[in-house]
């Protein structure tokens, strides 16, 4: 029978808008640290590029509110018209087991791990300045016009409210990637000196 680990594992949650690079950031720290990354569950229909990078659990509104309904999601949120959550059994064995765990989800997602699991260290992704997030969304190549200046302006409600909220442990500008994931490690190893 094996020991149980002496400490729990670290809930580490990477927050921001759309196009500020979370993604790429969390694949960055999934090479280079010792950390679980979870696959969230979505009812957004699944887009080419999909299983590039970041995965998804493509499932149904009827299945998606019957996970609801079994209390099966860590968090969840709607996002510009779909639903997403976080499978949470697999994150809690993870964590129990002295694994840390990396999520990547929005601020209503990010507000909701805060509460329920004050522990978790959450970092808030910002980019540079507003030109250079609306460059990215536009090179991203995947958004129509339209949806590209709804993005943006979700991008700055969000960016201010999280500013404005002490929910964050951290805020990181991503201007160069190596920089933020380097920085991002530091608060990681840091954060966990302390528990």
């Amino acid at each position: 029978m094996q020991a149980a680990p002496k400490h729990p594992g670290l809930l580490i949650v990477l927050v921001g808008p759309s196009g500020v690079g979370k993604s790429t950031i969390s694949r960055r720290l999934t090479q280079l640290m010792p950390i679980c990354y979870t696959v969230s569950a979505t009812t957004r229909p699944r887009a080419p590029g999909d299983d590039k990078g970041k995965t998804y659990d493509h499932i149904s509104r009827e299945e998606f509110f019957r996970r609801l309904d079994r209390d099966e999601f860590l968090e969840y949120a709607q996002v510009y018209g779909e639903y997403y959550g976080t499978p949470k059994h697999p994150c809690l064995e993870q964590l129990a087991e002295g694994r840390d765990v990396l999520l990547e989800i929005d601020v209503q997602g990010a507000l909701q791990v805060r509460y329920q699991y004050p522990d978790a260290l959450l970092i808030f992704i910002l980019p540079p300045d507003e030109q250079t997030l609306l460059k990215r969304l536009t090179d991203r190549a995947r958004d129509s016009a339209d949806d590209i200046a709804k993005r943006f302006r979700a991008a700055r409600r969000e960016i201010q409210m999280a500013k404005g909220s002490r929910a964050f442990d951290h805020m990181v500008i991503n201007d160069n990637l190596d920089a933020a994931v380097n920085e991002i490690l530091k608060i990681v190893q840091h954060h966990r000196r302390k528990i």
